[in-house]
């Protein structure tokens, strides 16, 4: 039986908290000067678990069971409301904040996340959510959460544009291939049509800058350079990415290592046929 003490204070957490963590749910209530201790804050936590009000997805983060909802199955939830509480540090990023941003090609059934220790994947009824660990340059300064905001909907932690389109060019594998994340860049460049503001450049190169990876220069520089036209981009910007790429030619990404490909100047990069002509629908 669901205790009726502070009955009044969690349902006002109920309404506007669909997924939370047991911090969350302790801190509202000690806010309210219910409950002044963690301890009777889980009590309450497993009584509306065993009542059925709440389903536990892993420990210390629990959903909200719809009112009418079935209590022998898991409720269905935003994958983005769980991925940015699997962690206290918890960023969405990489593929997860270009669809966010309304920058991707195709649509994922997973939610990425970034954090220093990321939790082990968890897979819900509405799809699976994994974590990335921050860029060791970044956790060596401690500005893991360099270039993030909150979400102005649900005030979810995620990389900004800038940050977003660097990362994804650090570290491909986490957007799928070069076609999404070329087309991510396309998307950015064209976002003035649908009312979207154009990428700030600068901010873009000083955060590759500050990365520590000159490969991950030379790639984002290459796109830029590429999308220089619609960006309406000085190439003079770019000296300091191309003062920081690699001194040996490096391909691209290894898997594509037997396409047809040429070396970009000044980029040292070994750059595939398909994508230095913009045929995305190549791969």
């Amino acid at each position: 039986m669901v205790p009726s003490v502070d009955a009044a204070a969690c349902a006002a957490f109920f309404e506007t908290h669909s997924v939370f963590t047991a911090g969350e749910f302790h801190a509202h209530l000690a806010a309210q000067r219910r409950r002044r201790s963690a301890q009777q804050s889980a009590r309450a936590l497993y009584a509306y678990v065993r009542a059925g009000r709440l389903h536990r997805l892993k420990r210390e983060l629990y959903a909200l069971r719809p009112a009418a909802g079935p209590v022998d199955q898991e409720p269905a939830v935003s994958l983005l409301q769980v991925a940015a509480r699997m962690t206290p540090d918890a960023v969405l990023a990489y593929h997860t904040a270009l669809e966010c941003y309304g920058l991707a090609y195709n649509v994922w059934f997973h939610v990425l996340y970034a954090a220093r220790k990321p939790a082990r994947p968890l897979r819900l009824a509405t799809g699976l959510v994994r974590g990335a660990t921050f860029a060791r340059a970044l956790q060596q300064a401690g500005r893991e959460h360099q270039e993030t905001a909150l979400t102005p909907k649900n005030g979810l932690r995620i990389t900004t544009v800038e940050r977003t389109l660097v990362d994804i060019a650090d570290r491909p594998r986490l957007c799928g291939n070069w076609s999404e994340i070329a087309r991510g860049y396309d998307y950015a460049a064209h976002g003035t049509s649908f009312g979207l503001p154009l990428p700030d450049v600068n901010r873009m190169i000083a955060y590759a800058l500050s990365l520590n990876n000159a490969f991950t220069c030379a790639k984002v520089g290459f796109l830029l350079e590429m999308h220089g036209a619609e960006w309406g981009l000085d190439p003079v910007r770019l000296q300091p990415l191309m003062a920081a790429c690699p001194r040996q030619p490096r391909h691209l990404d290894p898997r594509y290592a037997d396409m047809p490909a040429s070396l970009v100047v000044p980029w040292n990069l070994i750059v595939p046929l398909w994508m230095q002509q913009r045929d995305w629908d190549a791969y």
